[in-house]
């Protein structure tokens, strides 16, 4: 079990060597025809290699099991159809990245859907009490990242939204991903998240979670009813994601570099 309050946490895993889960890898030819959707590759299509990551095995535990789903969606498709392929496909394998790398520094399960949505589970079992700071960080690390993914359009005039979603519940530790969807907790995430426009909203069980309130700032919002959103994460988190932010790009550049 990793702790969040180890200053050492971001630094015990740096990102270079992070395994990310596997999917399937876009590729821009030039022969591909005009037609074909660059978003496919953000989509769940093949039974034979699912991107979700392996399913946990579930264990008989006294301890109830607590789970967090973080709901994650890549807004305003529409608009973005409109870049050139090429970067259009650099763009959405970058967000894939994101993804991947969010996922490996805070134990999460990730399972992408047959939409392109994607839902990442965060257990008590993996985490303790942490397991819900360890959504949010992660939420918040990704809200981060979509602003970075916004700098490389805004010369297009696009306004990239990622949309994120957090609710809680019990008993999803080892549940395949189509039991994940017939569950409320799932449905509520993914439902909440159409309501985000790159901001963490989450259900009203977290906002009153006592850690939680000791953790990060939460607001109520209008819309929808019950919902809040993260204005801010308490010390030492924003550092913390400061300096994971700061190696990413540091490991991103060395890429460049090294093609």
């Amino acid at each position: 079990m990793r702790d969040l309050r180890d200053p050492g946490f971001d630094e015990s895993a740096p990102v270079a060597g992070l395994k990310p889960a596997p999917r399937h890898v876009i590729k821009a030819e030039e022969d591909e025809l005009d037609d074909e959707d660059p978003f496919a590759d953000l989509r769940d299509t093949s039974a034979a290699a699912p991107v979700a990551a392996p399913k946990p095995v579930a264990v008989k535990n006294a301890e109830p099991q607590h789970s967090a789903v973080l709901a994650v969606q890549l807004g305003a498709q529409e608009q973005l159809r409109r870049l050139p392929r090429a970067r259009l496909t650099e763009l959405l394998e970058r967000y894939r990245d994101c993804l991947d790398q969010a996922a490996s520094l805070y134990q999460s399960e990730l399972h992408t859907l047959n939409d392109g949505s994607t839902l990442m589970l965060f257990h008590s079992e993996d985490s303790g009490e942490d397991y819900l700071t360890n959504a949010i960080c992660c939420g918040e690390l990704l809200r981060a990242l979509g602003h970075a993914l916004q700098i490389e359009v805004a010369d297009s005039g696009i306004t990239l939204q990622l949309q994120l979603g957090l609710t809680v519940g019990d008993d999803l530790f080892g549940i395949s991903q189509i039991d994940l969807l017939l569950t409320e907790i799932a449905q509520d995430a993914l439902a909440l998240s159409q309501h985000s426009r790159n901001l963490l909203l989450v259900e009203r069980k977290i906002s009153e979670d006592t850690l939680i309130r000791q953790r990060a700032r939460i607001r109520p919002i209008a819309s929808p009813e019950g919902a809040s959103c993260v204005e801010r994460l308490m010390e030492p988190y924003p550092s913390m994601l400061e300096r994971q932010l700061a190696r990413m790009h540091e490991t991103r550049n060395k890429g460049r570099l090294q093609d």
